[in-house]
């Protein structure tokens, strides 16, 4: 049983990758195996532009979110209807911690 669910945990990330990009570069270049290596470094520059297309199009599409919700830009700050959590007394503060000292030096934040 244990052995199942390690083969399920190892497998379903293999099944999830989508290689359809490779193989348009590989078709795109004309790739015919491990042998013919000059098309390698051809294939490998159009992945990369191709995964970077699909990533910056995302960083867009977040940035553009951030400039429409700005209280979405640091953790713990978004309220659902728009309300803005009010900042804790310490954020943004430099937090300085002492073990084993007495009240006068420990730190308020």
């Amino acid at each position: 049983m244990k052995y199942l669910a390690l083969m399920a945990l190892l497998a379903t990330p293999a099944m999830a990758v989508d290689n359809t990009i490779i193989r348009n570069c590989q078709a795109k270049h004309n790739y015919n195996g491990l042998n013919e290596t000059k098309t390698w470094s051809d294939i490998a520059t159009c992945i990369v532009t191709e995964k970077n297309k699909i990533r910056f199009a995302e960083e867009d599409r977040l940035w553009e979110f951030i400039k429409k919700h700005p209280h979405y830009r640091y953790p713990g700050m978004a309220l659902p209807n728009g309300a803005i959590k009010p900042l804790d007394r310490c954020w943004g503060a430099d937090k300085t911690y002492y073990i084993g000292a007495d009240e006068k030096k420990k730190a308020k934040c």
